[in-house]
């Protein structure tokens, strides 16, 4: 008990010099800003595109669609996978549960494999840019 005290003493005599230094340390990284030039320059499609054709235009958005769509199917096999692995897990911990560790474990590996599968999914729909 003695030795919690006295490290939460300690803790609190030199709390204000460690808040000082870091926030000196902060303010000291930040006062010259972010270097302009080491910033790429990106190139939207659609927003930095000159065209006019309507073909291109409907191409941009229909590719800007399926990606939205694979990022919505990504969050929601994730949020899917997440409810499922919470749901087996309060089973497997409760008294009265029928599911063991062995289920949670399948879940788990097939949850990781659908997330995954759903990320590639993504990657392929951004790639079509």
């Amino acid at each position: 008990m003695n030795k919690i005290k006295s490290f939460f003493q300690k803790l609190s005599q030199h709390y204000l010099s460690t808040m000082l230094l870091l926030w000196g340390t902060a303010q000291q990284a930040l006062a010259a800003g972010p270097d302009a030039s080491k910033i790429p320059e990106f190139k939207i499609p659609g927003v930095d595109s000159t065209t006019k054709d309507p073909i291109e235009i409907i191409t941009i958005v229909a590719k800007s669609l399926v990606t939205l769509a694979a990022v919505l199917l990504a969050a929601g096999s994730i949020f899917v996978v997440v409810k499922a692995l919470i749901s087996i897990y309060n089973e497997a911990t409760s008294e009265n549960g029928r599911k063991g560790w062995g289920h949670f474990i399948v879940a788990l590996v097939v949850g990781f494999i659908v997330i995954f599968f759903c990320l590639w999914l993504v990657k392929l729909a951004v790639d079509l840019f």
